[in-house]
């Protein structure tokens, strides 16, 4: 692409921008759980229903522990149904299959109790996620996952986090299959973890938590997740506006929660880790989580869990998180990418001053005369050149000085888009004292070149 001498040219500049919506600041929020989203763990029971469990070293937790029957555990989780739906609960997360009772059975005994299961934490694996998901259609589910992710899986590198995406992929292809969804669900290590992604396609490697290469590398109409936010927390080093950003952005992929409170203060020293001890009640004294700000990130959740791993007493525990889920009030945010821009025309633009002019030769005299003018270039090309044409000689009607005419510039390559850039355009004439002059006005029309090979 080329522009010879004159060449008029005008760009619009693009640009791109974010639209968020977001409540008002003035205004108190309004939002809350709706009643039948207030659910629970199962897990939160697990020395009540089990009495004791064994550690696979003889022991069992807690220490001299007697673990209670098939028929003694039956027992326990139906009292369990039965204090959980008269403390509000509407809803609950099974965990340990149906405790020998068939799947009918087990749903009877829940929904008699006015609760709703809606997922469970089981194994992930794709020999046996056909007998899972039929579980769970049985049982009235919605979500089918686990407490971690599928058998075999990592996301220790950017190779094995591609991978476990793949594999959700196929098993959300079955369960979308059945109306089901497949979940992932965190601890620590999916956020202490770090990996270098391109998580925007520009190119630039960033440093994220292992579970953002996993989440991109899932389809959102196939794949869902659940945040314990104690854990997000843990892997964050309590980085409070951090788990917050990260729920916030992505919160369209993020359909429960898990409410677990965070007391930082215990055990610092091994933070991020599995230490249970910074587990505290959701929304008691020692609870440093920023709850409102979570569930207004968490803007597109669909059940808000309350878990509590092994508290001494789960029951009064219940109680406190119930009052915080049912009574705290919050906002809404939600992050939506927007673009406004504007196209650039291909232009080189290039004018020129008034002519250049040497004043009058003296004959008999050596002496380098010069004239200047001014270039001003305008190109939206990714290079450009200022060139002139070979000017030849000055004439003067028939006659020609000696010497060439030369041309010279301050500046005649760019590498990069200019705007009304000014550039010296030098002429010189060399004469010498032995040269015949002719009287009368010498002159020569030099044509100017802007160029590009990247238009």
């Amino acid at each position: 692409m080329k522009v010879r001498s004159k060449l008029a040219g005008l760009a619009a500049a693009g640009l791109a921008a974010t639209a968020i919506a977001a409540p008002a600041g003035a205004q108190t929020p309004t939002g809350e759980i709706p009643k039948d989203k207030i659910s629970f763990q199962l897990y939160n029971f697990l020395i009540p229903v089990f009495g004791a469990f064994p550690l696979g070293d003889g022991t069992f937790f807690p220490p001299g522990g007697t673990p209670n029957s098939p028929e003694g555990q039956r027992t326990a989780v139906l009292n369990v149904f039965d204090q959980m739906s008269a403390n509000g609960f509407k809803s609950f997360e099974n965990f340990n299959g149906t405790f020998g009772w068939t799947a009918a059975e087990y749903r009877e005994k829940f929904e008699s109790r006015g609760l709703h299961a809606v997922a469970d934490h089981g194994t992930v694996d794709e020999g046996s996620w056909d007998a899972r998901l039929a579980e769970a259609k049985a049982l009235g589910l919605k979500y089918v996952g686990s407490g971690g992710w599928p058998a075999g899986t990592n996301m220790n590198t950017v190779e094995g986090a591609r991978n476990m995406g793949a594999v959700l992929n196929r098993l959300g292809t079955k369960a979308r299959a059945q109306g089901l969804w497949v979940y992932g669900h965190n601890h620590d290590a999916e956020f202490s973890t770090k990996l270098q992604y391109d998580t925007n396609g520009d190119g630039v490697l960033e440093t994220v938590p292992a579970l953002e290469v996993v989440i991109l590398n899932t389809d959102p109409s196939l794949v869902t997740f659940e945040i314990d936010v104690h854990w997000i927390l843990e892997g964050l080093k309590y980085d409070q506006d951090a788990a917050i950003a990260f729920i916030r952005k992505y919160s369209k992929r993020i359909s429960m929660l898990h409410v677990k409170g965070s007391d930082p203060t215990k055990n610092p020293q091994t933070i991020p880790s599995t230490d249970m001890s910074r587990v505290t009640d959701a929304g008691g004294p020692n609870d440093v989580t920023r709850w409102a700000d979570i569930f207004a990130a968490a803007a597109d959740v669909d059940y808000y869990h309350w878990e509590y791993d092994l508290a001494l007493d789960p029951f009064a525990s219940s109680k406190v998180a119930f009052k915080l889920m049912n009574e705290l009030k919050f906002g809404k945010v939600r992050d939506e990418p927007g673009t406004v821009g504007g196209t650039v025309p291909a232009t080189l633009s290039l004018t020129l001053g008034a002519p250049g002019t040497f004043g009058a030769f003296t004959p008999g005299v050596d002496k380098e005369y010069t004239a200047t003018t001014k270039a001003t270039v305008l190109s939206t090309a990714g290079d450009a050149t200022l060139s002139a044409s070979d000017p030849g000689y000055l004439t003067n009607g028939a006659f020609s000085l000696a010497e060439p005419l030369r041309v010279e510039f301050s500046k005649s390559a760019w590498t990069a888009p200019t705007t009304n850039e000014s550039v010296d355009v030098t002429f010189k004439q060399l004469v010498k004292r032995t040269d015949p002059l002719r009287t009368g006005s010498y002159s020569k029309t030099v044509t100017f070149t802007l160029s590009t090979t990247q238009p």
